[in-house]
């Protein structure tokens, strides 16, 4: 039994350092954070889980200390459940095939100068490969230009897709938007302003496309997903984080 402990105490340090690699690559967020602090949590009980079964029975020997120990099982158990149910809707998303020749929606990620970030190159690649594949698609390339960037995430996107080759006219420049309100918003008030298409393809990363197709249908318009790559050592940490960001939508806190 000792082993087995050992041996998931030994998985949650692998965890650990999953969440930990991408703060290498300058990726410093609330889902890595998260993720983290969940895993030492995780190593104390199976490290030590002889003192933790202790404390335990101590607690079972009166009734505050069983109210407790119920009450922490619920939530845990709620917890699992919970997450459960958003990644199911996550992947349900991201399989929502976009009808043909549907409005192209890059949404925007960090910019490093001039140069797009990993992942926002992973989204510009998702999105040359729809509209190659689809010719008379047109695109939306939306972000604005962050304090720290040289330009504006949209006009990144706009200069890499079309040095790959996208006609310039098929491409739309949104560059004030600084969420992902903002950019369907905006990129909204396109479509309607050009009389394009209320089907849209959605190019962002896997873990996005939910929470992104619930902002465009509160704006009308049919969602589609184009979901990006994710690197393997950054998908712990954005999984985490769009767990959390799901939730404070739910909450009403954004």
């Amino acid at each position: 039994m000792d082993f087995l402990f050992i041996l998931f105490g030994i998985l949650f340090a692998i965890v650990f350092m999953l969440f930990l690699l991408p703060v290498l690559g300058y990726v410093f967020n609330i889902g890595n954070i998260t993720g983290m602090i969940f895993c030492v949590i995780m190593m104390c009980l199976f490290f030590g889980h002889n003192i933790a079964a202790k404390v335990i029975r101590q607690l079972w020997q009166s009734i505050f200390g069983k109210i407790a120990l119920v009450l922490v099982s619920v939530i845990i158990t709620s917890g699992f459940i919970y997450v459960g149910f958003l990644t199911s809707m996550i992947i349900n998303a991201d399989h929502t095939v976009p009808k043909k020749d549907a409005v192209v929606i890059v949404l925007g990620c960090q910019v490093r100068g001039e140069t797009p970030s990993l992942m926002l190159m992973q989204r510009i690649n998702a999105a040359e490969k729809y509209l190659k594949d689809n010719p008379d698609a047109l695109c939306i390339v939306s972000g604005g230009k962050g304090d720290d960037e040289q330009i504006s995430e949209a006009e990144c996107m706009y200069r890499v897709l079309t040095k790959k080759g996208i006609s310039e006219d098929r491409i739309f420049i949104e560059d004030a938007s600084s969420n992902t309100v903002e950019n369907i918003a905006f990129s909204k008030e396109i479509i309607l302003r050009h009389g394009l298409s209320n089907n849209t393809a959605i190019v962002t990363d896997v873990f996005h496309e939910y929470r992104a197709s619930q902002i465009v249908k509160n704006a009308g318009l049919e969602f589609g997903s184009v979901a990006a790559k994710c690197s393997w050592y950054l998908m712990p940490t954005f999984y985490v984080r769009e767990l959390i960001a799901i939730t404070a939508v739910y909450l009403g806190l954004v």
